[in-house]
Protein backbone atom coordinates (compact mmCIF):
# COMPACT_ATOMS: atom_id res chain seq x y z
CA UNK A 1 0.00 0.00 0.00
CA UNK A 2 2.58 2.01 0.75
CA UNK A 3 4.71 1.65 -2.45
CA UNK A 4 0.94 2.33 -4.21
CA UNK A 5 0.86 5.89 -3.32
CA UNK A 6 4.15 7.41 -4.56
CA UNK A 7 3.14 5.98 -7.88
CA UNK A 8 -0.36 7.00 -8.11
CA UNK A 9 1.40 10.87 -7.41
CA UNK A 10 3.49 10.63 -10.05
CA UNK A 11 0.95 9.56 -12.37
CA UNK A 12 -1.33 12.89 -11.28
CA UNK A 13 1.35 14.71 -12.15
CA UNK A 14 2.29 13.62 -15.47
CA UNK A 15 -1.19 14.02 -17.15
CA UNK A 16 -1.25 17.81 -16.57
CA UNK A 17 2.10 18.06 -18.05
CA UNK A 18 0.77 15.71 -21.20
CA UNK A 19 -2.46 18.31 -21.63
CA UNK A 20 -0.03 21.57 -21.03
CA UNK A 21 1.54 20.70 -24.16
CA UNK A 22 -1.70 21.05 -26.29
CA UNK A 23 -2.89 24.41 -27.70
CA UNK A 24 -5.99 24.99 -28.94
CA UNK A 25 -7.45 27.51 -30.75
CA UNK A 26 -10.96 28.12 -30.07
CA UNK A 27 -13.26 30.61 -32.08
CA UNK A 28 -16.74 30.94 -31.10
CA UNK A 29 -19.14 33.61 -32.82
CA UNK A 30 -22.74 34.62 -32.44
CA UNK A 31 -24.61 34.86 -35.48
CA UNK A 32 -26.16 38.21 -34.57
CA UNK A 33 -25.23 41.61 -32.34
CA UNK A 34 -28.78 42.07 -30.74
CA UNK A 35 -31.68 39.48 -30.12
CA UNK A 36 -35.09 40.03 -28.55
CA UNK A 37 -36.99 38.06 -26.34
CA UNK A 38 -37.69 34.95 -27.69
CA UNK A 39 -35.14 34.76 -30.14
CA UNK A 40 -32.80 31.84 -30.79
CA UNK A 41 -29.01 32.25 -29.70
CA UNK A 42 -27.20 30.72 -32.58
CA UNK A 43 -23.54 30.26 -31.80
CA UNK A 44 -21.18 28.64 -34.16
CA UNK A 45 -17.91 26.89 -32.84
CA UNK A 46 -14.27 25.53 -33.75
CA UNK A 47 -10.86 24.41 -32.26
CA UNK A 48 -7.53 24.19 -33.76
CA UNK A 49 -5.64 21.38 -31.68
CA UNK A 50 -1.67 20.89 -31.39
CA UNK A 51 -1.89 17.59 -30.57
CA UNK A 52 -4.61 15.22 -31.46
CA UNK A 53 -6.80 15.26 -28.47
CA UNK A 54 -10.11 13.36 -26.59
CA UNK A 55 -12.22 15.60 -24.27
CA UNK A 56 -14.97 17.65 -23.97
CA UNK A 57 -16.39 20.73 -25.33
CA UNK A 58 -18.25 23.41 -22.71
CA UNK A 59 -20.57 26.43 -23.84
CA UNK A 60 -21.99 29.13 -21.30
CA UNK A 61 -23.54 32.33 -21.34
CA UNK A 62 -22.72 35.00 -19.79
CA UNK A 63 -24.80 38.33 -19.36
CA UNK A 64 -24.69 41.47 -17.00
CA UNK A 65 -26.64 39.74 -13.99
CA UNK A 66 -26.44 36.01 -15.70
CA UNK A 67 -24.52 33.27 -16.32
CA UNK A 68 -25.80 29.89 -17.54
CA UNK A 69 -24.00 26.84 -18.91
CA UNK A 70 -26.15 25.41 -21.50
CA UNK A 71 -24.33 23.01 -23.94
CA UNK A 72 -21.75 20.18 -23.46
CA UNK A 73 -20.20 17.88 -26.09
CA UNK A 74 -17.25 15.29 -26.56
CA UNK A 75 -14.50 16.41 -28.57
CA UNK A 76 -11.73 14.75 -30.54
CA UNK A 77 -8.96 16.73 -32.78
CA UNK A 78 -6.46 15.83 -34.97
CA UNK A 79 -3.57 17.47 -34.38
CA UNK A 80 -3.51 20.40 -36.93
CA UNK A 81 -7.28 20.06 -38.19
CA UNK A 82 -9.78 22.41 -37.28
CA UNK A 83 -12.77 21.14 -35.86
CA UNK A 84 -15.82 22.61 -36.12
CA UNK A 85 -18.58 21.80 -33.21
CA UNK A 86 -21.81 20.81 -34.04
CA UNK A 87 -24.28 22.54 -31.58
CA UNK A 88 -27.55 21.93 -32.22
CA UNK A 89 -29.53 23.47 -29.37
CA UNK A 90 -30.06 26.47 -29.41
CA UNK A 91 -30.63 29.30 -26.59
CA UNK A 92 -33.42 31.39 -25.95
CA UNK A 93 -33.09 34.90 -25.18
CA UNK A 94 -35.47 35.33 -22.36
CA UNK A 95 -35.97 38.98 -19.33
CA UNK A 96 -32.92 37.58 -16.83
CA UNK A 97 -30.67 38.03 -19.99
CA UNK A 98 -31.57 41.57 -20.74
CA UNK A 99 -28.25 43.34 -21.47
CA UNK A 100 -24.68 43.28 -22.29
CA UNK A 101 -24.02 39.14 -22.98
CA UNK A 102 -20.92 36.80 -24.55
CA UNK A 103 -20.59 33.01 -25.19
CA UNK A 104 -18.00 31.40 -23.10
CA UNK A 105 -16.45 28.33 -25.36
CA UNK A 106 -13.85 25.58 -23.07
CA UNK A 107 -12.48 22.86 -24.16
CA UNK A 108 -12.20 20.00 -20.79
CA UNK A 109 -10.31 16.82 -20.71
CA UNK A 110 -12.70 14.48 -19.62
CA UNK A 111 -11.76 14.89 -15.72
CA UNK A 112 -13.04 18.32 -16.46
CA UNK A 113 -9.95 20.08 -16.26
CA UNK A 114 -9.97 23.26 -18.78
CA UNK A 115 -7.33 23.02 -21.56
CA UNK A 116 -8.69 26.05 -23.27
CA UNK A 117 -10.95 28.81 -23.16
CA UNK A 118 -12.30 31.81 -25.35
CA UNK A 119 -15.36 33.48 -25.99
CA UNK A 120 -17.33 35.63 -28.82
CA UNK A 121 -17.85 38.64 -30.03
CA UNK A 122 -20.88 40.82 -27.77
CA UNK A 123 -23.89 40.91 -28.19
CA UNK A 124 -27.07 42.10 -26.12
CA UNK A 125 -30.47 40.85 -25.36
CA UNK A 126 -33.37 43.53 -25.85
CA UNK A 127 -36.88 43.78 -25.45
CA UNK A 128 -36.91 46.84 -27.92
CA UNK A 129 -38.69 46.87 -31.00
CA UNK A 130 -38.44 49.20 -33.52
CA UNK A 131 -41.06 50.96 -35.45
CA UNK A 132 -40.73 52.68 -38.57
CA UNK A 133 -43.20 54.65 -40.26
CA UNK A 134 -43.48 55.52 -43.80
CA UNK A 135 -43.30 59.09 -43.31
CA UNK A 136 -41.64 60.96 -39.95
CA UNK A 137 -43.79 64.43 -41.03
CA UNK A 138 -46.60 64.68 -42.58
CA UNK A 139 -49.02 67.95 -43.20
CA UNK A 140 -52.92 67.91 -42.88
CA UNK A 141 -56.31 70.05 -42.92
CA UNK A 142 -58.76 70.01 -40.30
CA UNK A 143 -61.16 67.28 -41.64
CA UNK A 144 -59.01 65.16 -43.98
CA UNK A 145 -58.34 62.11 -44.22
CA UNK A 146 -54.75 60.38 -43.76
CA UNK A 147 -52.80 56.99 -44.46
CA UNK A 148 -50.06 55.76 -42.57
CA UNK A 149 -48.11 53.13 -43.63
CA UNK A 150 -44.76 51.15 -41.59
CA UNK A 151 -42.91 48.51 -40.59
CA UNK A 152 -42.40 46.97 -37.49
CA UNK A 153 -39.07 44.52 -36.46
CA UNK A 154 -36.53 43.70 -34.04
CA UNK A 155 -33.53 45.29 -32.99
CA UNK A 156 -31.24 42.71 -35.50
CA UNK A 157 -34.01 43.93 -38.24
CA UNK A 158 -35.93 41.02 -38.72
CA UNK A 159 -39.44 41.91 -39.60
CA UNK A 160 -42.19 41.07 -36.64
CA UNK A 161 -44.37 37.99 -37.73
CA UNK A 162 -47.17 39.39 -35.61
CA UNK A 163 -47.59 42.38 -33.53
CA UNK A 164 -50.23 44.47 -32.07
CA UNK A 165 -50.33 48.29 -33.24
CA UNK A 166 -51.83 51.72 -31.66
CA UNK A 167 -51.92 54.84 -33.52
CA UNK A 168 -52.74 57.60 -30.51
CA UNK A 169 -53.62 61.47 -31.52
CA UNK A 170 -55.23 63.62 -29.00
CA UNK A 171 -56.11 61.23 -26.68
CA UNK A 172 -57.33 59.28 -29.44
CA UNK A 173 -56.43 55.63 -30.46
CA UNK A 174 -56.88 53.71 -33.20
CA UNK A 175 -55.70 50.08 -33.33
CA UNK A 176 -54.48 47.49 -35.96
CA UNK A 177 -52.60 44.15 -36.54
CA UNK A 178 -48.74 44.21 -37.91
CA UNK A 179 -49.02 40.89 -39.96
CA UNK A 180 -44.94 40.41 -41.10
CA UNK A 181 -44.23 43.47 -39.77
CA UNK A 182 -46.10 45.51 -41.62
CA UNK A 183 -49.11 47.60 -40.26
CA UNK A 184 -51.14 50.47 -41.46
CA UNK A 185 -53.73 53.06 -40.49
CA UNK A 186 -56.65 55.31 -41.46
CA UNK A 187 -56.93 58.53 -39.46
CA UNK A 188 -59.38 61.23 -39.74
CA UNK A 189 -58.43 65.16 -38.74
CA UNK A 190 -61.07 66.51 -36.66
CA UNK A 191 -63.09 69.28 -38.61
CA UNK A 192 -61.68 71.29 -34.90
CA UNK A 193 -58.32 70.41 -34.68
CA UNK A 194 -55.54 72.89 -33.48
CA UNK A 195 -53.69 74.00 -36.09
CA UNK A 196 -49.84 73.48 -35.48
CA UNK A 197 -47.79 70.70 -34.29
CA UNK A 198 -48.84 67.50 -32.87
CA UNK A 199 -47.72 64.14 -32.37
CA UNK A 200 -48.94 60.78 -33.60
CA UNK A 201 -47.51 57.82 -31.40
CA UNK A 202 -47.02 54.53 -33.20
CA UNK A 203 -46.77 51.78 -30.75
CA UNK A 204 -46.35 48.42 -31.29
CA UNK A 205 -46.19 44.89 -28.83
CA UNK A 206 -46.07 41.17 -29.60
CA UNK A 207 -46.72 38.24 -27.42
CA UNK A 208 -43.24 37.72 -26.51
CA UNK A 209 -42.92 41.19 -24.38
CA UNK A 210 -40.93 43.21 -27.28
CA UNK A 211 -42.64 46.38 -27.62
CA UNK A 212 -41.36 49.66 -29.27
CA UNK A 213 -42.41 53.00 -30.47
CA UNK A 214 -41.72 55.78 -32.87
CA UNK A 215 -43.28 59.31 -33.35
CA UNK A 216 -44.63 60.79 -36.48
CA UNK A 217 -45.13 65.07 -36.94
CA UNK A 218 -48.68 66.10 -37.36
CA UNK A 219 -48.75 69.75 -39.06
CA UNK A 220 -52.27 70.62 -38.68
CA UNK A 221 -52.64 73.47 -41.65
CA UNK A 222 -54.85 76.60 -40.17
CA UNK A 223 -58.44 76.84 -41.48
CA UNK A 224 -59.47 80.34 -41.41
CA UNK A 225 -62.89 80.33 -40.04
CA UNK A 226 -64.64 83.26 -39.29
CA UNK A 227 -63.41 87.21 -38.46
CA UNK A 228 -64.45 88.94 -34.75
CA UNK A 229 -64.55 92.83 -34.77
CA UNK A 230 -64.71 94.26 -31.43
CA UNK A 231 -65.08 97.86 -31.18
CA UNK A 232 -64.67 100.25 -27.93
CA UNK A 233 -68.25 102.07 -28.64
CA UNK A 234 -70.93 100.83 -31.02
CA UNK A 235 -73.14 104.16 -29.91
CA UNK A 236 -71.02 107.62 -30.03
CA UNK A 237 -71.15 111.47 -30.75
CA UNK A 238 -69.24 113.05 -33.93
CA UNK A 239 -66.35 114.03 -32.99
CA UNK A 240 -65.23 110.98 -31.07
CA UNK A 241 -63.02 108.28 -31.38
CA UNK A 242 -63.10 104.80 -31.92
CA UNK A 243 -60.53 101.48 -31.12
CA UNK A 244 -61.31 98.85 -33.45
CA UNK A 245 -59.37 95.24 -32.82
CA UNK A 246 -60.83 92.79 -35.82
CA UNK A 247 -59.25 88.87 -35.31
CA UNK A 248 -58.97 86.07 -37.53
CA UNK A 249 -59.62 82.77 -36.15
CA UNK A 250 -59.19 79.28 -36.81
CA UNK A 251 -61.14 76.13 -36.66
CA UNK A 252 -60.06 75.76 -33.26
CA UNK A 253 -61.26 79.49 -32.20
CA UNK A 254 -57.76 80.08 -32.29
CA UNK A 255 -56.00 83.80 -33.81
CA UNK A 256 -54.72 83.15 -37.01
CA UNK A 257 -51.82 85.71 -37.35
CA UNK A 258 -52.59 87.55 -40.63
CA UNK A 259 -53.78 90.68 -42.49
CA UNK A 260 -57.32 91.84 -42.54
CA UNK A 261 -58.75 94.25 -45.45
CA UNK A 262 -61.07 97.09 -42.93
CA UNK A 263 -63.54 99.33 -44.98
CA UNK A 264 -65.99 101.92 -43.65
CA UNK A 265 -68.46 103.07 -45.11
CA UNK A 266 -71.15 105.94 -44.17
CA UNK A 267 -74.77 105.46 -44.17
CA UNK A 268 -74.93 106.73 -47.50
CA UNK A 269 -72.70 104.05 -48.46
CA UNK A 270 -69.45 106.53 -49.35
CA UNK A 271 -66.59 104.90 -48.72
CA UNK A 272 -64.64 106.53 -45.85
CA UNK A 273 -61.36 104.63 -45.53
CA UNK A 274 -60.02 101.15 -46.22
CA UNK A 275 -56.93 99.83 -44.55
CA UNK A 276 -55.34 96.44 -44.13
CA UNK A 277 -53.94 95.47 -40.56
CA UNK A 278 -52.54 92.77 -38.77
CA UNK A 279 -54.91 90.15 -36.56
CA UNK A 280 -56.16 90.97 -33.28
CA UNK A 281 -54.18 94.67 -33.27
CA UNK A 282 -55.73 97.71 -32.07
CA UNK A 283 -55.94 100.25 -34.30
CA UNK A 284 -57.89 103.33 -33.86
CA UNK A 285 -60.27 106.46 -36.14
CA UNK A 286 -61.76 109.40 -35.15
CA UNK A 287 -64.74 110.99 -36.53
CA UNK A 288 -65.75 114.35 -37.96
CA UNK A 289 -66.95 117.17 -35.92
CA UNK A 290 -69.61 116.57 -38.52
CA UNK A 291 -70.13 113.12 -39.55
CA UNK A 292 -73.13 112.25 -40.55
CA UNK A 293 -75.73 111.05 -38.08
CA UNK A 294 -76.68 107.54 -38.69
CA UNK A 295 -75.45 103.65 -39.42
CA UNK A 296 -72.06 103.34 -40.09
CA UNK A 297 -70.64 99.94 -41.86
CA UNK A 298 -67.49 98.85 -40.61
CA UNK A 299 -66.46 95.59 -42.51
CA UNK A 300 -63.22 92.97 -42.06
CA UNK A 301 -62.63 90.68 -44.50
CA UNK A 302 -60.09 88.06 -45.19
CA UNK A 303 -60.43 85.72 -49.05
CA UNK A 304 -63.89 85.03 -48.79
CA UNK A 305 -64.49 85.43 -45.21
CA UNK A 306 -66.75 88.82 -44.38
CA UNK A 307 -67.87 90.45 -41.16
CA UNK A 308 -68.92 93.66 -40.22
CA UNK A 309 -69.92 96.23 -37.38
CA UNK A 310 -72.67 98.85 -37.02
CA UNK A 311 -71.40 102.18 -35.40
CA UNK A 312 -74.23 104.51 -35.00
CA UNK A 313 -73.22 108.17 -35.01
CA UNK A 314 -76.10 110.49 -33.08
CA UNK A 315 -77.52 113.43 -34.32
CA UNK A 316 -76.08 116.65 -32.43
CA UNK A 317 -78.21 119.80 -33.24
CA UNK A 318 -75.80 122.46 -32.22
CA UNK A 319 -74.59 125.94 -32.88
CA UNK A 320 -72.20 128.52 -31.04
CA UNK A 321 -72.31 131.91 -30.92
CA UNK A 322 -70.11 134.56 -30.77
CA UNK A 323 -69.38 138.63 -30.63
CA UNK A 324 -66.99 140.15 -32.41
CA UNK A 325 -66.62 143.78 -33.81
CA UNK A 326 -69.89 144.38 -33.98
CA UNK A 327 -71.18 140.96 -35.89
CA UNK A 328 -73.04 138.15 -34.10
CA UNK A 329 -71.46 134.92 -35.65
CA UNK A 330 -73.38 131.27 -35.27
CA UNK A 331 -71.77 128.68 -36.00
CA UNK A 332 -73.22 125.27 -36.66
CA UNK A 333 -71.03 122.62 -34.65
CA UNK A 334 -73.37 119.81 -34.69
CA UNK A 335 -73.91 116.95 -37.29
CA UNK A 336 -77.49 118.39 -38.88
CA UNK A 337 -78.34 121.71 -40.54
CA UNK A 338 -79.69 123.67 -37.77
CA UNK A 339 -83.22 126.15 -39.12
CA UNK A 340 -84.49 128.01 -35.92
CA UNK A 341 -85.66 132.15 -35.77
CA UNK A 342 -83.22 133.38 -32.82
CA UNK A 343 -84.22 137.13 -31.67
CA UNK A 344 -80.98 138.86 -30.09
CA UNK A 345 -81.91 141.88 -27.99
CA UNK A 346 -79.67 144.56 -27.75
CA UNK A 347 -80.14 147.20 -24.94
CA UNK A 348 -78.42 150.32 -24.73
CA UNK A 349 -79.82 152.42 -21.27
CA UNK A 350 -83.97 152.07 -21.34
CA UNK A 351 -83.62 151.34 -25.21
CA UNK A 352 -84.27 148.08 -26.10
CA UNK A 353 -83.95 146.56 -29.74
CA UNK A 354 -84.60 142.85 -30.88
CA UNK A 355 -83.45 141.55 -33.95
CA UNK A 356 -85.11 138.36 -35.25
CA UNK A 357 -83.53 136.31 -37.79
CA UNK A 358 -84.23 133.16 -39.34
CA UNK A 359 -81.15 131.11 -39.02
CA UNK A 360 -80.09 128.39 -41.29
CA UNK A 361 -76.98 127.21 -41.29
CA UNK A 362 -75.07 123.84 -42.68
CA UNK A 363 -72.70 121.99 -40.16
CA UNK A 364 -69.10 123.15 -40.42
CA UNK A 365 -70.70 126.98 -41.45
CA UNK A 366 -71.51 129.56 -39.97
CA UNK A 367 -73.80 132.98 -40.68
CA UNK A 368 -72.97 136.45 -39.46
CA UNK A 369 -75.39 138.91 -38.37
CA UNK A 370 -74.09 142.90 -38.55
CA UNK A 371 -75.36 144.43 -35.96
CA UNK A 372 -74.05 147.77 -37.09
CA UNK A 373 -76.55 147.58 -40.04
CA UNK A 374 -79.84 146.75 -37.40
CA UNK A 375 -78.98 149.46 -34.80
CA UNK A 376 -78.36 153.34 -34.14
CA UNK A 377 -75.09 154.48 -33.26
CA UNK A 378 -74.71 153.38 -29.42
CA UNK A 379 -73.09 151.77 -26.38
CA UNK A 380 -74.46 148.62 -26.26
CA UNK A 381 -75.10 144.83 -24.45
CA UNK A 382 -75.46 142.29 -26.78
CA UNK A 383 -78.17 139.39 -25.20
CA UNK A 384 -78.47 136.07 -27.41
CA UNK A 385 -81.27 133.93 -26.23
CA UNK A 386 -80.93 130.42 -23.47
CA UNK A 387 -81.53 127.06 -25.89
CA UNK A 388 -80.46 123.44 -25.71
CA UNK A 389 -79.08 123.70 -28.41
CA UNK A 390 -77.37 126.67 -28.38
CA UNK A 391 -73.63 127.49 -26.76
CA UNK A 392 -71.65 130.34 -26.62
CA UNK A 393 -68.01 130.09 -27.53
CA UNK A 394 -65.30 131.45 -24.75
CA UNK A 395 -62.23 130.27 -26.90
CA UNK A 396 -60.67 132.55 -29.41
CA UNK A 397 -62.34 132.80 -32.58
CA UNK A 398 -60.82 130.20 -35.56
CA UNK A 399 -59.12 131.61 -38.55
CA UNK A 400 -62.04 131.86 -40.22
CA UNK A 401 -63.88 133.78 -38.02
CA UNK A 402 -60.95 135.88 -37.50
CA UNK A 403 -60.59 136.82 -41.20
CA UNK A 404 -63.90 138.41 -40.91
CA UNK A 405 -63.45 140.48 -37.91
CA UNK A 406 -60.72 143.52 -37.92
CA UNK A 407 -61.28 142.92 -33.99
CA UNK A 408 -62.62 140.74 -31.44
CA UNK A 409 -64.30 142.37 -28.16
CA UNK A 410 -64.28 140.29 -25.10
CA UNK A 411 -66.75 137.45 -23.63
CA UNK A 412 -68.70 139.26 -21.12
CA UNK A 413 -72.11 137.37 -19.77
CA UNK A 414 -74.56 139.37 -18.82
CA UNK A 415 -77.61 137.50 -16.58
CA UNK A 416 -81.12 140.11 -17.73
CA UNK A 417 -83.28 137.82 -17.16
CA UNK A 418 -83.35 133.41 -17.47
CA UNK A 419 -84.30 133.18 -21.42
CA UNK A 420 -81.10 135.32 -21.88
CA UNK A 421 -77.98 135.60 -21.62
CA UNK A 422 -75.29 138.21 -22.48
CA UNK A 423 -72.21 137.78 -25.05
CA UNK A 424 -71.21 141.16 -25.06
CA UNK A 425 -71.52 144.13 -22.54
CA UNK A 426 -70.65 147.83 -22.94
CA UNK A 427 -69.53 147.47 -27.04
CA UNK A 428 -69.69 150.56 -29.14
CA UNK A 429 -71.66 149.65 -32.28
CA UNK A 430 -71.72 152.27 -35.16
CA UNK A 431 -74.60 153.14 -37.67
CA UNK A 432 -74.53 151.26 -41.18
CA UNK A 433 -78.25 150.98 -41.43
CA UNK A 434 -79.71 151.56 -45.03
CA UNK A 435 -81.21 154.91 -45.30
CA UNK A 436 -84.80 153.34 -45.00
CA UNK A 437 -84.14 151.92 -42.08
CA UNK A 438 -82.87 155.24 -40.41
CA UNK A 439 -85.81 157.16 -41.45
CA UNK A 440 -88.24 154.39 -40.43
CA UNK A 441 -86.72 154.61 -37.12
CA UNK A 442 -86.13 158.35 -36.76
CA UNK A 443 -90.46 158.46 -37.60
CA UNK A 444 -91.09 155.77 -35.32
CA UNK A 445 -89.13 158.11 -32.39
CA UNK A 446 -90.68 160.92 -33.61
CA UNK A 447 -94.27 159.48 -33.38
CA UNK A 448 -93.59 158.22 -30.14
CA UNK A 449 -93.17 162.27 -28.84
CA UNK A 450 -96.27 163.58 -30.54
CA UNK A 451 -98.69 161.32 -30.20
CA UNK A 452 -97.46 160.15 -26.88
CA UNK A 453 -99.93 161.29 -23.74
CA UNK A 454 -97.67 164.54 -23.17
CA UNK A 455 -96.90 164.79 -27.05
CA UNK A 456 -97.37 168.20 -28.76
CA UNK A 457 -100.70 166.37 -31.15
CA UNK A 458 -102.30 165.31 -28.09
CA UNK A 459 -101.94 169.07 -26.71
CA UNK A 460 -102.13 171.38 -29.84
CA UNK A 461 -104.41 169.05 -32.44
CA UNK A 462 -103.97 171.80 -34.74
CA UNK A 463 -100.08 172.23 -34.80
CA UNK A 464 -100.01 168.60 -35.62
CA UNK A 465 -99.87 168.98 -39.67
CA UNK A 466 -97.41 171.51 -39.76
CA UNK A 467 -95.07 169.87 -37.37
CA UNK A 468 -95.38 166.36 -39.18
CA UNK A 469 -94.37 168.16 -42.20
CA UNK A 470 -91.27 170.03 -41.06
CA UNK A 471 -89.91 167.07 -39.90
CA UNK A 472 -90.45 164.80 -42.77
CA UNK A 473 -88.56 167.50 -44.53
CA UNK A 474 -85.63 167.87 -41.98
CA UNK A 475 -85.12 163.80 -42.59
CA UNK A 476 -85.40 164.20 -46.03
CA UNK A 477 -82.83 166.82 -46.03
CA UNK A 478 -80.75 164.77 -43.52
CA UNK A 479 -80.71 161.14 -44.67
CA UNK A 480 -82.15 161.69 -48.39
CA UNK A 481 -80.60 165.56 -49.45
CA UNK A 482 -77.81 164.10 -51.92
CA UNK A 483 -80.61 161.58 -53.68
CA UNK A 484 -82.89 164.23 -54.18
CA UNK A 485 -80.50 166.26 -55.60
CA UNK A 486 -79.22 163.90 -57.57
CA UNK A 487 -82.48 163.22 -58.94
CA UNK A 488 -83.05 166.75 -59.57
CA UNK A 489 -79.93 167.17 -61.26
CA UNK A 490 -80.99 164.30 -63.59
CA UNK A 491 -84.56 165.56 -64.31
CA UNK A 492 -82.65 168.82 -65.54
CA UNK A 493 -79.90 167.08 -67.58
CA UNK A 494 -82.92 164.98 -69.52
CA UNK A 495 -84.76 168.54 -69.68
CA UNK A 496 -82.81 169.98 -71.42
CA UNK A 497 -81.50 166.83 -73.91
CA UNK A 498 -84.82 166.65 -74.62
CA UNK A 499 -84.91 170.38 -75.99
CA UNK A 500 -82.21 170.11 -78.01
Amino acid sequence: MKKALPLFLVCLLIVPIAFADIKADIKIAAEQHAYNLGNKIRVSASILGSADFEGRFKLAIACDNYKFEYFLTPISLESGFRTAVNIPEELKAKPSMLGNCTIIGSLLTDDSLAVGESQSNGFIVTKQLTVLPSKARITSLPGEKIEIFGLVSELFGNNVLQAAAKASLNNRSYTSDAMDGKFNFTLYMPNTIKSGKHAIEIAASDSKGNAGSSFIELEITPVPNYIKTELSDYNIAPGSKIYIVSSLYDQADELINDSLDLELKSPNGGKIFGKSMQSNDKTDYEFSQYAEPGIYILASAYKNLFTQALINITAVREVKIRYGNETILIENVGNIPFEDELTFILESGLNKYPITKKIKVEPGKMVAIDLSKEVPLGIYNVLSPIRESIGYAKEKINETVSSLLPEKEDFVTIVPNPSLRGIAANVTIHDNRHIYKKIAGSLSSISGSLVGADGILTKNPLAGPMILATVVLLIILRYGGKPLLKLIKGKKNDDSKGNK
